[in-house]
């Protein structure tokens, strides 16, 4: 078994009760439901700032592309799809 720590944190009536409700109707723990939503916000969370970071990077590197380019590629990949269906 992993090792677990404890984190108190305060949180609305509101929210307490949607978890508690939504723990009761999927047969889990409230805090086994906030772990794993914890969990998939911050692998969210943390992907989006990994891009950012990247894109801060092609940015100062040169690694751009015009808004025409970037539309037209944009427009070819519709259309592609579109004729496939």
């Amino acid at each position: 078994m992993a090792k677990t720590a404890t984190l108190n944190l305060r949180v609305s009536e509101a929210l307490k009760s949607k978890l508690g409700q939504f723990a009761e109707r999927t047969q889990r723990t409230p805090s086994a439901v906030a772990e794993r939503a914890m969990e998939a916000f911050l692998d969210r969370e943390m992907e989006m700032l990994e891009a950012i970071e990247q894109s801060r990077e092609d940015f100062s590197e040169g690694r751009t592309v015009s808004h025409e380019d970037a539309m037209a590629r944009i427009r070819a990949t519709i259309d592609g799809r579109r004729s496939k269906t």
